[in-house]
């Protein structure tokens, strides 16, 4: 997801313990960069964390990268992504293409990694820009105040709704209430529908 303060995180599913250090010590220079080792452990990642990209390997040991970009593109279908990957056939080079991500053969270039958190770096930007353009929108279109408008400013650049009320400095109950609002005046079905549909606002505006 989005950085509110333009940083770019990765998280990195890589079962091979040489590939993933190299990954993370070239990734390390762009932003944070996460190592994880299994399928399930990147799913509990991306449950409690935000990230700007992913890079995977096609095989794991509990399954595939492909269902790690899956579910981080469930979150935010903007993030951007990488496959990293040992063999090279057919199928594989197809499911890169659908998905529309890079693929990269081992053993990994580090040049080509520096590239990819670039060009991740600078679409984390121009998503932070179109964001807060959008939010701004919303707020005239939907007449939202400015506590609901940061709100969803806040869930659209990955803030957890456990969360908010700590990052508004009010309580529970008050984040509670202005949702409730902001939703009566967007029509949306929940709150989260109403940042993804933000979201896909943003990417189709990409």
């Amino acid at each position: 997801m989005l950085s509110m303060d333009g940083a770019v995180s990765f998280l990195i599913a890589e079962d091979d313990a040489l590939v993933g250090r190299v990954l993370v010590r070239a990734l390390s220079r762009h932003g944070r960069a996460e190592l994880v080792t299994t399928l399930e452990e990147a799913r509990s990642a991306l449950k409690t964390h935000s990230y700007s990209a992913v890079v995977v390997d096609m095989g794991l040991p509990d399954g595939s990268g492909l269902d790690v970009i899956a579910d981080a593109r469930a979150n935010d279908p903007g993030v951007s992504a990488l496959i990293v990957s040992g063999h090279v056939d057919q199928h594989r080079l197809a499911a890169a293409h659908h998905l529309g991500v890079a693929f990269l053969l081992k053993p990994v270039d580090t040049r080509e990694i520096g590239v990819f958190a670039a060009r991740t770096r600078s679409r984390t930007r121009a998503r932070n820009e179109r964001t807060a353009a959008l939010v701004a929108l919303w707020a005239v279109e939907y007449d939202l105040t400015a506590a609901e408008a940061s709100l969803l400013d806040l869930a659209a650049h990955g803030a957890q709704r456990s969360r908010l009320h700590e990052l508004r400095g009010v309580a529970p109950s008050t984040v509670k209430k202005q949702i409730q609002f902001l939703l009566n005046k967007t029509g949306d079905s929940s709150f989260e529908a109403a940042v993804s549909r933000l979201l896909r606002a943003v990417l189709e505006k990409s």
